[in-house]
């Protein structure tokens, strides 16, 4: 009589019939030692993600100057940035008296160079910011808005702004300048425009 099968046993195959995986406790050395490496990293992942907001904040805040003081000069018109709450959302934006940055700007050209948006005067909405969502605060420093004449330099003068962090960490904040040319310098949110 023939076999028609052939079972083979382990040892054919170069290994025993013992354990094929890990044990309890190797699974429990690894998370431990996975648990204790992650504890150990996330203070500085959550530093990362703070900074990484504060430099998104800044970069949109210099562009919104940059582009302000550009179409100043490159119209020949008076040109002003300004805080809004509403910019972003309504159709008669305005700035505002509130001191909070991070709730959003807005650009537009100032014909009668009031610093008040009146569409009805001829005045002109170049660029909206809404609300900053990851933002810490803005602390303002001199003036309410950047009034840029046609020349790009500032009608009020120079300006100082400190973009805070989340957590309100000295050491992940940054300054934005603004000379009285119309000029940006960016610092760390411990220094002074005037170092």
């Amino acid at each position: 009589m023939k076999r028609l099968f052939c079972l083979r046993t382990p040892e054919k195959f170069g290994r025993s019939l013992g354990q094929g995986g890990f044990t309890l406790i190797e699974t429990l050395v690894t998370i431990a030692i996975a648990a204790i490496l992650m504890s150990m990293a996330a203070p500085s992942m959550r530093n990362l993600i703070e900074r990484n907001s504060v430099a998104d904040s800044v970069d949109s805040f210099v562009s919104a100057i940059s582009h302000a003081r550009a179409e100043a000069i490159r119209r020949g018109l008076p040109v002003t940035l300004c805080r809004s709450i509403n910019a972003a959302t309504s159709a008669t934006p305005a700035c505002s008296a509130d001191p909070a940055w991070e709730a959003g700007w807005m650009a537009f050209v100032d014909l009668d160079g009031d610093g008040t948006f009146e569409s009805i005067h001829g005045d002109s909405l170049l660029r909206v910011q809404g609300a900053l969502n990851k933002s810490g605060g803005i602390r303002q420093g001199t003036y309410a808005s950047l009034r840029f004449r046609p020349t790009g330099t500032l009608k009020n003068g120079a300006s100082t702004f400190i973009f805070k962090s989340p957590s309100n960490n000295e050491s992940l904040q940054r300054g934005v300048c603004v000379g009285f040319v119309g000029r940006v310098r960016l610092i760390s949110g411990t220094e002074s425009c005037s170092s």
